[in-house]
């Protein structure tokens, strides 16, 4: 028989080992002990009184006595462990009365194959034990009045020498619905997780919205990603609302399915996180508008990998779940070697999973060391402000998850076993599921605060930002103040820059042109009415002709650029001596 320290630890790993998709269980000889929490109808309101139930579905030997089943059950709240069975001279603890404990007067005969309760002792919740010797209900229900971590075991006695298999259905009702009781708070945690997704998707929207002609590819990813998230966190919450109103047994073929569904989205979620985090890590989208081809092929067949990986281990990890029997399930021991197998299987899978997850998460940071290295080296202040606040994010979010790592191991260890799954059993789905739900809206609301269309994110994108001065540059990174870095581009200065297609804002101003008349030429002066002026004129030309013949060296300037018009008079002599 089992002694007491290994029955409570085999009833606690039993459970916590098997996620039950409804509050109905089957137990088989293989699997005989079964245990769950449960809520009382004060602590967790509900139309209806929670109880358990038990229905025999099939035995294999029968009593020779009686010729009927004789299979014994014993159902429990979990602190009142100790006031099952009894200990032998050898100081070993047996549950179930046999021939040997009847012979050492530790049991009546009565009571042979039956589980031993002391009944002297002082209970939480009523120990309730009695044998099943018809298929069906028996007329046995065990009323749950006091919230707690209640236990069911099953065995039947081996008439033929060999294992007598059996198959029990155990229903687990809570007042509430057919959720267990452990995960009952993530029906209304998911609901509240889908509004604050949609109300901050609304929120999001506008901006996207505002500069939607001014969109990087990376921000509609994030925005579509966005849209995704909402909706698939809405579906999540629709499943548990449904398991909770669902009365069929076993599922449904469409509610397994719906459940299917729900988890490869679940795994797509993941790993399109990941080649999010990827790229941006490589400077997609703010340091390089694109990445190359090659680079980014790679980064999309590894996360495409990750993503089927995850698929895979999610349809296994739901299949070997199952505990609803089927209409074909005759043979127990051969339902629990395909378990084995499967679960084999599912490490087999497993294992390349976890090692690529931690793969991209290494190229994820190696690759956001890198970006941020050559920023700081290019001063381009602004891009490495951003890059660090994502650093700072992402280790963030590992602190949070050691965080609820830790306080589960706290619940755990802090006390005795006994103690610690009383208060486990109630938040254990919640660190486990919707902990980690929580870390990561957090992290993706920052990344996409982060990356949000602005009125300067297009142009920073497309900037360089390097120091035109000495005295602009930045020292080093511990020097450094990053806040008093702000981005000074505005769209408004694109398009003064685009309103003149013509005019190069960029080239100098041209000098002023000077004016095409001489004011020395007698050409400007005023006519005498008296005089033609010919006289002079013909001296003057004279006296030019002799000067020009005289002076061999005598050339004339030329005149500045940009300018037009020569003088009057000098064009003149240059006729005249062309004439001569």
């Amino acid at each position: 028989m089992i002694p007491k320290k290994y029955f409570s630890i085999l009833l606690w790993l039993f459970t916590f080992a098997t996620a039950a998709f409804a509050q109905k269980i089957k137990l088989t000889a293989h699997s005989a002990e079964y245990c769950t929490g449960m809520y009382s109808k004060v602590d967790w309101g509900g139309p209806v009184e929670p109880f358990i139930k038990v229905d025999l579905k099939k035995y294999e030997a029968a009593n020779p006595e009686t010729g009927n089943a004789s299979l014994s059950i014993v159902i429990f709240e979990y602190q009142d462990i100790d006031a099952l069975g009894v200990v032998t001279e050898s100081g070993q603890k047996r549950y179930v009365c046999d021939e040997t404990l009847v012979s050492q007067g530790l049991c009546d005969s009565s009571q042979l194959y039956q589980f031993i309760v002391d009944k002297d002792a002082s209970t939480y919740a009523p120990i309730k034990t009695t044998v099943l010797t018809d298929l069906g209900t028996n007329d046995f229900s065990y009323i749950v009045a006091n919230t707690g971590y209640y236990c069911i075991a099953a065995i039947n006695p081996p008439f033929n020498g060999e294992s007598n298999n059996f198959d029990l259905i155990v229903n687990f009702h809570n007042a509430f619905g057919n959720l267990p009781a452990s995960q009952i708070p993530l029906l209304s945690l998911y609901g509240l997780l889908a509004v604050v997704y949609a109300v901050c998707l609304c929120v999001y929207l506008f901006p996207v919205f505002k500069h939607r002609a001014e969109l990087l590819l990376l921000q509609k990813y994030l925005a579509g990603f966005f849209v995704f998230l909402t909706v698939e966190d809405i579906l999540t919450w629709s499943l548990y609302e449904i398991r909770n109103n669902n009365k069929k047994y076993p599922l449904p073929a469409g509610i397994q399915f719906y459940t299917v569904v729900i988890s490869i989205l679940n795994a797509f979620k993941i790993s399109f996180s990941l080649f999010l985090l990827l790229i941006i890590s490589l400077g997609y989208g703010i340091v390089h508008l694109k990445l190359p081809r090659r680079l980014m092929n790679v980064c999309k067949i590894v996360c495409g990998t990750h993503f089927i990986l995850s698929a895979v281990v999610a349809w296994l990890s739901y299949h070997t779940s199952q505990t609803q029997p089927t209409a074909s399930t005759t043979d127990t021991s051969r339902a629990t070697d395909s378990f084995d197998a499967d679960s084999w299987i599912l490490l087999g899978f497993s294992v390349p999973l976890i090692g690529l997850f931690m793969g991209i998460y290494v190229w994820i940071l190696s690759s956001l060391r890198n970006t941020t290295q050559n920023l700081l080296e290019n001063k381009q202040v602004v891009k490495l402000k951003m890059y660090q606040k994502l650093f700072r994010l992402i280790f963030a979010s590992v602190l949070l998850l050691i965080f609820g790592f830790v306080i589960s191991n706290i619940l755990i260890f802090n006390d005795n076993l006994t103690e610690s799954i009383e208060r486990f059993w109630k938040i254990n789905d919640v660190l486990i599921t919707f902990w980690p739900s929580c870390v990561y809206f957090i992290v993706f609301m920052g990344i996409a605060i982060i990356y949000r269309p602005t009125d300067t994110s297009y142009l920073l994108a497309a900037s360089t930002q390097v120091p035109t001065s000495a005295s602009s540059a930045i020292p080093n990174a511990a020097a450094m103040d990053l806040e008093q870095y702000e981005n000074d581009f505005e769209f408004d200065d694109l398009r003064s820059l685009e309103s003149n297609n013509n005019a190069n804002p960029f080239e100098q101003p041209k000098t002023h042109q000077k004016s095409s008349d001489n004011p020395f030429d007698d050409t400007n002066q005023l006519e005498d009415p008296f005089d033609d002026g010919q006289a002079d004129l013909d001296e003057q030309l004279k006296q030019e002709r002799a000067k020009s013949r005289s002076n061999n060296d005598f050339q004339l300037e030329e005149e500045e650029e940009g300018e037009d018009d020569t003088e009057p008079g000098i064009d003149k002599v240059s006729k005249l001596d062309k004439k001569d």
